[in-house]
């Protein structure tokens, strides 16, 4: 059976709720503005490796990022991970406004 030359196109990522895991990685505080930090990792199976992406929550608002993560295991997302300053953490979130 030929293969096809233009096989469809993936139309980004986007893991069965079955498949997530959040944890709750610190709060991010300046002056009276506080945000929970949380870290979301699921298998891409299609690729191979751990994507995971940042949530930033604060009462009833909710700021995600893109799939910033890309590893191998979640260990290797949890070490990226620490490895973002407060400021960077601060950064990230100003863009997502």
């Amino acid at each position: 059976m030929p293969t096809d030359p233009n096989p469809p196109k993936r139309r980004g990522f986007n893991p069965p709720l079955s498949a997530i895991k959040t944890r709750q990685m610190g709060e991010l505080a300046r002056g009276a503005d506080r945000w929970d930090v949380l870290l979301e990792v699921a298998r891409d199976p299609d690729v191979g490796v751990i994507r995971g992406r940042i949530h930033f929550v604060a009462g009833v608002i909710h700021r995600i990022s893109s799939w910033v993560f890309m590893e191998w295991t979640e260990k290797d997302v949890d070490l990226r991970f620490s490895d973002f300053s407060a400021q960077e953490l601060w950064n990230l979130l100003d863009s997502l406004a």
